[in-house]
């Protein structure tokens, strides 16, 4: 084994196991009657399986997610070792240390011990020698942010100056590509906008060095016509009035977000109903939830695409954390790489806010532990 560590005292161990080496030391049901499981002991090591481990173990020996429901997990471990002439894996374990003290060994995912990996150090001083910033660590993933190969693009959409910037994203434990998403840089906020769709994504090609297939990506990569498309929808945007189908949306993320507690600041979603307008009262209706999809989808709100854009980029940088972030993105990626419900609509010229979110001392934050 081999352990790595980070400044965030998180601590990365790989080792190598066979189906034989894993136990399930509880069995949880939901009220559902949903299986959980999450604790387990791996070679003797107690940890507490992550969804990444669960996706990589089916995808690793070709089973279906629901077996549990049918068989024990004693049941479907022994049937795997017997039936199975290569039952053994690569394992990643990630340990949170606290004031000298264990808090939690997260199971990350497990690969076929032949499958290349790049390990976190390896890849944090790759991005360091290319220089990436904004790097961060969340759930075996390591995201980075750089500047496109060639020049520093700087251009204006409307009165809001941007730069190209892509990010790359790198597992640490071995499952999946690499991958480089493109994205935007708002500068009067320095709010950033990562293109988290198909659309906007390329995968990385992985041989036996994936030092060096990241390095040739991050040295050639620049991607002009993803960078047109996507300064296209965000002009598009300028000129496109929110309907009422994306407020709600990207209003009910917000909510989960915020039960899950995965935002640092309260108040997000009364400050993002206030810049969409009062829904139920512009068309007054005591529950706007109870319009039809497709009313939804016709009817604006008192808000342009841009905005909704600017506020959950403001959001997802500034005001919530790793995971609620990525989710954030990935809404503004899926929003952004299809046509508008209510495209081109807003005719006249508006100008936007710098900024939505109230960031002064009064406001209560949430705790970032």
């Amino acid at each position: 084994m081999n352990a790595l560590t980070n400044a965030s005292r998180t601590t990365f161990t790989y080792g190598y196991a066979t189906v034989a080496d894993l136990k399930v030391r509880e069995v949880k049901r939901s009220e559902s009657g949903k299986i959980r499981l999450e604790e387990l002991e791996i070679d003797g090591t107690p940890v507490q399986a992550s969804r990444r481990f669960w996706r990589s173990f089916f995808s690793r020996f070709k089973i279906a997610e629901n077996v549990f429901r049918y068989f024990t997990a004693e049941e479907v471990f022994s049937r795997i070792h017997q039936q199975n002439h290569d039952d053994s894996y690569r394992f990643c374990i990630a340990e949170t240390m606290s004031e000298g003290q264990v808090t939690s060994r997260k199971l990350l995912a497990v690969t076929n011990p032949n499958r290349p990996v790049i390990r976190y150090n390896e890849i944090i001083d790759l991005v360091e020698q290319h220089s990436g910033h904004e790097v961060r660590y969340h759930d075996g993933l390591v995201t980075s942010t750089h500047m496109p190969q060639g020049r520093t693009r700087e251009f204006q959409i409307g009165g809001d100056h941007f730069r190209d910037r892509f990010c790359l994203e790198t597992p640490i434990d071995g499952y999946g590509h690499p991958r480089l998403f493109l994205s935007m840089l708002r500068l009067i906020c320095s709010n950033g906008m990562v293109g988290y769709s198909r659309a906007f994504r390329s995968d990385i090609p992985i041989g036996k060095e994936m030092n060096h297939c990241i390095t040739r990506a991050l040295h050639s990569f620049d991607n002009g016509d993803g960078y047109a498309a996507l300064r296209q929808r965000f002009e598009s945007a300028q000129n496109s009035w929110a309907s009422v189908h994306e407020c709600l949306q990207f209003g009910a993320l917000l909510d989960k977000l915020s039960r899950e507690g995965q935002l640092t600041q309260y108040g997000l979603l009364s400050s993002f109903r206030t810049v969409a307008g009062d829904l139920g009262e512009l068309y007054g209706l005591a529950n706007i939830e109870a319009l039809s999809d497709k009313r939804r989808r016709i009817l604006p709100s008192q808000t342009r695409v841009y905005d909704v854009l600017n506020f959950a980029s403001e959001v997802a940088t500034h005001h919530a954390k790793a995971e609620g972030a990525n989710r954030i993105q990935a809404f503004l990626g899926s929003l952004i790489s299809e046509e508008y419900d209510l495209e081109g609509t807003a005719e006249d010229a508006a100008e936007f806010d710098d900024f939505f979110v109230d960031s002064s001392d009064e406001i209560v934050r949430q705790s970032l532990n």
